[in-house]
């Protein structure tokens, strides 16, 4: 049997207000965006303001993972047949750059017309293709996460067209080239990007190329705009080379923004009323917060054998507690690691709490240097990610077995 949910959305001037005031209350808000934020909220309202119904599988597991929304029409009634938004758009999260990704794609559909529906995407739990209709859907966008190995082929069998923007060293490894998977699977892969500007740059060009408009907003908005996004790949990327780019980061991690389409409707509209000189203002008071707790818990670490020691030993600690700062504090392990005669490499174990499973640890690997590759030994145990940063899942009681 199918569980069929009847959702009504009504967005219109009281979710303006109420999105305004919930802006300024954070003391977020950017003037110069107040016109780009209400066009698009309009726009929104254009596609979510009517209801509409959701068929899902009956599993709670099932239910959860076949959700749309978030900033389009997830399925309209016409005549008692359900249709699809003509475009889906599965994403990285929760991640900056994933849901930043996916605002590049929700820019180009509000400035075309085009209906569109949003689904995040976790590595720890990712969609399988069995979960997705590809009924009356014209392409699936996957942005910065490709799935599993051979998600993206194999939704290429059932679906239309599909189209991968990634960056990821494990992607480029598994995913066919161009011109030797299915046809109708395009794969844009870029390890010198971060996802979200190579959607952004992406979605720019094809608006251009369908359309008159030439940018996605206008004037000192989409300098505002670039400027987000330049700053979300500055920390991907983890280059750090704009002006207190740790700064911004560690203000927007503050905002506690709620990346899932699904759950959070005006995600997008915040994102675009981010200001990056407030963001960097708070950011400056939150890190020295932050690397107090760091201090902290690098002072818990420990010895462990990677994998059993195949894969040598190095520095780990339990972040339970701290799991929001596992990039900055895995990359000042692996410092510790490297000072200490072992790998460049730290470990951060973690339980995920979306998981609800506190039978399996979250291993974030960080690594330095160009010798260190932590998808080495995240690929083994089905996870993946850079060369410096990946990550995979690995039961407690196996990881019990690590510690030297």
């Amino acid at each position: 049997m199918n569980a069929i949910t009847n959702i009504h959305q009504n967005m219109g001037v009281s979710f303006l207000l109420q999105a305004l005031t919930l802006l300024q209350g954070l003391h977020l808000w950017h003037p110069t965006m107040a016109f780009a934020f209400a066009r698009s909220s309009l726009l929104a309202t254009l596609f979510t303001s009517r209801s509409f119904t959701i068929h899902r599988s009956g599993s709670l597991k099932s239910i959860c993972r076949e959700k749309l929304g978030g900033g389009g029409v997830a399925m309209d009634q016409v005549g008692g047949v359900s249709i699809r938004p003509k475009n889906v758009v599965l994403y990285h999260y929760p991640c900056p750059d994933g849901i930043f990704a996916a605002l590049a794609a929700h820019l180009y559909h509000s400035a075309i017309g085009r209906p569109v529906s949003f689904l995040p995407n976790t590595v720890f739990e990712p969609l399988r293709v069995e979960d997705i209709s590809t009924k009356n859907v014209e392409t699936f966008y996957l942005l910065d996460f490709a799935g599993p190995q051979g998600f993206a082929v194999e939704l290429a069998k059932k679906a239309k067209e599909v189209v991968v923007l990634d960056h990821h060293k494990t992607a480029l490894e598994t995913l066919p080239p161009n011109g030797t998977g299915p046809p109708n699977l395009q794969v844009l892969l870029d390890m010198k990007r971060s996802g979200a500007t190579i959607a952004y740059d992406y979605f720019l060009e094809k608006l251009q190329v369908e359309s008159s408009l030439q940018t996605f907003l206008q004037d000192d908005d989409a300098s505002h705009l670039e400027t987000l996004f330049k700053y979300i790949q500055d920390a991907d990327l983890w280059t750090w080379a704009l002006p207190e780019s740790k700064q911004f980061s560690s203000g927007l991690s503050d905002c506690k923004i709620e990346y899932n389409a699904v759950k959070n409707g005006e995600v997008f509209h915040q994102l675009l009323a981010l200001d990056p000189e407030v963001l960097i203002k708070r950011g400056k008071v939150s890190l020295q917060e932050k690397q107090k707790l760091i201090d902290l818990t690098l002072d818990r670490s420990f010895v462990v054998s990677l994998g059993q020691g195949k894969f040598g030993q190095c520095l780990a600690v339990r972040a339970d507690a701290v799991a929001n700062l596992r990039s900055e504090l895995g990359n000042q392990l692996a410092a510790k690691s490297r000072d200490q005669g072992l790998r460049a490499i730290g470990a951060v174990v973690y339980v995920e709490e979306a998981m609800n499973d506190a039978s399996m640890f979250k291993i974030s690997l960080r690594s330095l240097g160009s010798t260190e590759d932590t998808t080495e030994i995240s690929q083994v145990y089905g996870g993946g990610g850079h060369r410096n940063a990946s990550s995979f899942l690995l039961s407690v009681q196996s990881f019990e077995r690590w510690k030297a």
